[in-house]
C-alpha cells in the first residue's frame, strides 16, 4: 500500500513556546497544537483545563449524547420484540457509534492526569531539541500527524454535513415540486420518544437528532486527532533517536592508529542511550492510556461496519436510504484507516531505529562505547506498536484483516436474513 504524505517544514528559528502563568511550558502553546487545543478544550479534555470545567462540558456532552442513545435503544427494543431484523440492523450502527463517542471521551476525562503528564513530556521534548537544534525531525513528523488529523477532521465532518442533508430530500421536493400528498419523511435515526411523534414533531426531533450527531463527532474526530497526533510525535522521537546515534558515531570514530578523529567523549555516547530510555518511556505511557480504548473500539467498530453494510443491501430500492447508510459506512471505514495508520508508521520509524545504530560506524568507535551501542541495538530489535489490550495491533496489516473478516461476517449475516 502506497501512502503519500505531503512534506511540511516548520521554521527551526521561531520560538514554538509561550510563557504560561502556572507552568513554565504549555505543549497545546505550541503553534502546531493549537487547533488540537481547541478541539480538546470544546470537549472538555483539554488537560489544562480546570477540573470544574472539565466536568461540566462532559457531562453535558455525555447527557445530551444520551438523550438520543436512549430513543434509539427504545425503538430498537421495539424492533426486537416485534423480530424485525431489518429495522434491528438499521438501529444497531447509529446506537453503537453513540457509545463508541461516550467511551472516547470518558476514557480521554479519566486518564487526564496520564494525558497531562504526557503533554508535559511533549514540552520537554520540543524544549530540549530547540536548545540542540535537534528540532527539524520532530517538526516534520509533527507535521505529518497534524496534516492526518486535518483530513480525518474534514473528511468526517463533510459526511456528516452529507449525512444532515439527505433527510432534507423529500421535504425540499414538497416545496420545489409539490404534490397531493406530502412525501414520507425520515429522521437521521430511527428513534421512539415513547409519548412524542417523532413525524408530528418532525423539524424539532431534527435539530436535536442533528445536535446530537454533530456532538458525537466532534468527540470521536477530537480524541482520534490527539492519538495521532500524538502517536507521530513518538515516532518524530524515534528518528531523531536514529539521527543522534548516527551523528554521534560519527564523530567519535577512530583511526587505524587508534587515535579518535572527533573526541566529543562517552557522555555523548550515553545521552544517546538516555534519549533512547526517554523516548521509550513516553511510548510506555501513551500505550497504556490507549490500550482499552482501542480494544472497545475495534470490536464496537466491527459491529457497526457489518450492520452498516448489510443496511446498504436492505435500501437498494431506497436510493436516500442507501447512499446514507453508504456515506455512514464509507466513514467509519476511513475512521478505522486512519486509527491504524499511526501505529504502521510508529512500528516502522522503532524498526528503523535498530537499523540506523547497524548501518552508524559503530566497528569504528571505542569497544567501551560499542557496548552502550549494544544494549540500544538489543532493545530496538522489539518492536514499538499500539495494540487493543495486547490483543489486536494497530497496523494497516491487521486494518486489511478486519475488513476481510467483515465482510465474512456480512454474507454470513445477509444469508440469515434472506
Amino acid at each position: 500500500m502506497i501512502r503519500v504524505i505531503p512534506h511540511i517544514f516548520v521554521s527551526q528559528k521561531h520560538t514554538v513556546f509561550q510563557e504560561n502563568n502556572k507552568r513554565d511550558y504549555n505543549a497545546l502553546n505550541i503553534t502546531q497544537y493549537r487547533t488540537l487545543k481547541q478541539y480538546l478544550t470544546i470537549c472538555g479534555i483539554n488537560p489544562y483545563q480546570s477540573d470544574r470545567m472539565s466536568n461540566i462540558i462532559v457531562i453535558t456532552m455525555v447527557l445530551y449524547i444520551i438523550s438520543m442513545v436512549i430513543p434509539s435503544s427504545l425503538q430498537l427494543y421495539g424492533d426486537i420484540l416485534k423480530k424485525d431484523l431489518d429495522c434491528i440492523i438499521q438501529n444497531i450502527p447509529h446506537l453503537v457509534t453513540g457509545m463508541v463517542s461516550i467511551i472516547k471521551i470518558l476514557n480521554i476525562r479519566s486518564n487526564k492526569t496520564q494525558f497531562r503528564k504526557i503533554f508535559d513530556s511533549v514540552a520537554e521534548h520540543w524544549k530540549l531539541l530547540e536548545a540542540k537544534n535537534e528540532l527539524y525531525m520532530l517538526n516534520k513528523f509533527t507535521g505529518y500527524g497534524i496534516t492526518l488529523a486535518n483530513i480525518y477532521r474534514r473528511t468526517l465532518l463533510t459526511c456528516l454535513i452529507i449525512f444532515f442533508s439527505l433527510p432534507f430530500y423529500n421535504p425540499l421536493l414538497d416545496f420545489v415540486s409539490p404534490l397531493n400528498e406530502t412525501r414520507p419523511r425520515q429522521h437521521i435515526f430511527k428513534v421512539n420518544y415513547l409519548t412524542l411523534d417523532v413525524f408530528e414533531h418532525y423539524y424539532g426531533v431534527y435539530v436535536h437528532l442533528s445536535c446530537s450527531a454533530l456532538v458525537i463527532v466532534v468527540i470521536i474526530v477530537s480524541v482520534d486527532s490527539l492519538h495521532i497526533i500524538i502517536t507521530y510525535h513518538t515516532c518524530g522521537l524515534f528518528a531523531v533517536c536514529g539521527s543522534q546515534v548516527q551523528k554521534t558515531a560519527e564523530n567519535n570514530t577512530i583511526t587505524k592508529d587508534g587515535v579518535m578523529t572527533n573526541d566529543v567523549g562517552y557522555e555523548e555516547f550515553k545521552e544517546c542511550v538516555i534519549w533512547h530510555h526517554k523516548v521509550l518511556q513516553f511510548y510506555h505511557l501513551l500505550a497504556k492510556c490507549c490500550r482499552n480504548l482501542y480494544l472497545v473500539q475495534m470490536g464496537l467498530n466491527m459491529i457497526v461496519i457489518i450492520s452498516t453494510a448489510v443496511e446498504i443491501v436492505m435500501f437498494l430500492n431506497k436510493p436516500e436510504e442507501a447512499i446514507r447508510a453508504s456515506v455512514f459506512l464509507m466513514a467509519q471505514q476511513f475512521h478505522l484507516y486512519v486509527i491504524s495508520l499511526p501505529g504502521q508508521d510508529l512500528l516502522e520509524q522503532s524498526l528503523e531505529l535498530a537499523d540506523k545504530i547497524y548501518s552508524s560506524d559503530w566497528y569504528q568507535i571505542p569497544m567501551k562505547c560499542q557496548k552502550v551501542f549494544y544494549m540500544m541495538q538489543i532493545r530496538s530489535n522489539k518492536p514499538c506498536i499500539m495494540t487493543a489490550a495486547g490483543l489486536y495491533e494497530m497496523k494497516i496489516e491487521s486494518f486489511g484483516i478486519t475488513v476481510k473478516a467483515c465482510m465474512s461476517y456480512f454474507t454470513m449475516f445477509l444469508s440469515l436474513r434472506q
